[in-house]
C-alpha cells in the first residue's frame, strides 16, 4: 500500500469514530486525566494490533487491557529517550558551567579547564541529540512491534525492527513520520493561537489523531513485517450499482431509489478469524487456543 492510499484509509477509519459519538466523548473525557489517558493510547494500540483486518473502530471495553497497553507504549518510550535525554542535561549542564569559568571580561580563570569543559559539553549535547534523532526514527515501528507481538521486550529487538523498516521502505517510512509531525505542528497550533476554542478543538481531535496515526503506523507495519505478523486487509466489495439505471446503491438499499429495481444480491464477507500472538514465541495462534502450536507454552 502506497503512503497515500495509507493515509486515506487512515484518515476514513479515524472519521468511524464520530459515528459512535458516546464512544469518541468517553474517550475525549479519558484524554484529558493524566495516568488515566494511557487508556486512550491503548484504545489506539488495539487500533494497530486489529489493522489492517478490521475495517471499523473497536468497541471501548475491556478497559484493564487498554490501560496496561498504554503504560507499555509510555514506558517503552521512556526508555527509549533515558540515554539520549542524559547526554543532553549533561552537555548542557557542562556548557553552563564553563561560563561561570570566565572573568567579568571574558577571559577564563582557568583556560584549560574552561575550554575542556566547554568542549565536552558539545560533544554530549551534539552526540544526544543525534542519538534522540536516531532513535525516534525507529520508536514508531518498535512500538509497533511490540504492539503486534504482545511481548514488550520486541520494542528493543532493533535487528528485526530495521528490517521491518526496511520491508516498508525507509523513503517512505520517512515521508509518513514528516507527515505526522506536521499535523501534530498544525494541530498543536490552532490550540495556541486560538485561546480556550483551540483547546476545546485540541481536545476533541487528540484521540481521533491517536486512533489516526495508530491505524496508519499498522498498515506501515503490516507492508514490511514478516509473512508470521502480516494480516490480511478485509475484502472490500465493488461498489453496487442499480442494473436497470446505473444509479450507485448505498449498503443498506434493497431497491434503487431513481427507478425502484431491486438491488442486486451482495456476496456474504467471509468472517475475519480472530488470533492473538504466543506469550513466548510470539507465533500467531487462534484466539481461543490454549497453548501455542509453535512451541508448546501454555497461553495465559
Amino acid at each position: 500500500m502506497n503512503l497515500s492510499a495509507n493515509l486515506s484509509n487512515s484518515f476514513d477509519y479515524a472519521k468511524k469514530l464520530f459515528s459512535d459519538i458516546g464512544r469518541l466523548i468517553i474517550l475525549i473525557v479519558l484524554d484529558i486525566i493524566p495516568i488515566v489517558n494511557w487508556i486512550v493510547v491503548g484504545y489506539a494500540a488495539r487500533v494497530l494490533r486489529q489493522s489492517p483486518s478490521s475495517p471499523e473502530p473497536p468497541k471501548l471495553e475491556k478497559y484493564g487491557e487498554m490501560l496496561v497497553d498504554g503504560a507499555k507504549v509510555f514506558f517503552a518510550s521512556l526508555i527509549y529517550m533515558v540515554i539520549p535525554t542524559i547526554l543532553i542535561v549533561l552537555g548542557a549542564g557542562s556548557l553552563f558551567a564553563s561560563m561561570f569559568m570566565f572573568e567579568q571580561y571574558g577571559q577564563f580563570v582557568s583556560p584549560t579547564a574552561g575550554m575542556a569543559l566547554g568542549g565536552v559539553g558539545v560533544v554530549l549535547l551534539l552526540v544526544g541529540i543525534i542519538l534522540a534523532i536516531i532513535l525516534l526514527l525507529i520508536l514508531g515501528v518498535g512500538i509497533a512491534h511490540m504492539i503486534k507481538t504482545g511481548r514488550f521486550g520486541k520494542a528493543f529487538a532493533f535487528r528485526e525492527i530495521l528490517t521491518i523498516i526496511r520491508g516498508i521502505g525507509w523513503g517512505k517510512y520517512l515521508g509518513w513520520i514528516v507527515v505526522v509531525i506536521v499535523i501534530a505542528i498544525v494541530i498543536g497550533a490552532i490550540s495556541g493561537v486560538i485561546p480556550f476554542v483551540g483547546w476545546i478543538i485540541s481536545a476533541i481531535i487528540s484521540p481521533v489523531l491517536s486512533v489516526f496515526i495508530f491505524r496508519s503506523l499498522g498498515l506501515l507495519y503490516n507492508d514490511g513485517a514478516p509473512p508470521e505478523l502480516r494480516m490480511a486487509a478485509p475484502v472490500v466489495s465493488e461498489a453496487l450499482v442499480c442494473a436497470s439505471c446505473g444509479t450507485p446503491l448505498q449498503p443498506h438499499q434493497k431497491f434503487c431509489p431513481n427507478c425502484g429495481t431491486a438491488a442486486p444480491e451482495r456476496p456474504p464477507q467471509p468472517p475475519v478469524a480472530e488470533t492473538k500472538f504466543c506469550i513466548s514465541c510470539g507465533a500467531r495462534i487462534p484466539a481461543g487456543a490454549k497453548f501455542c502450536g509453535t512451541c508448546g507454552t501454555k497461553q495465559a
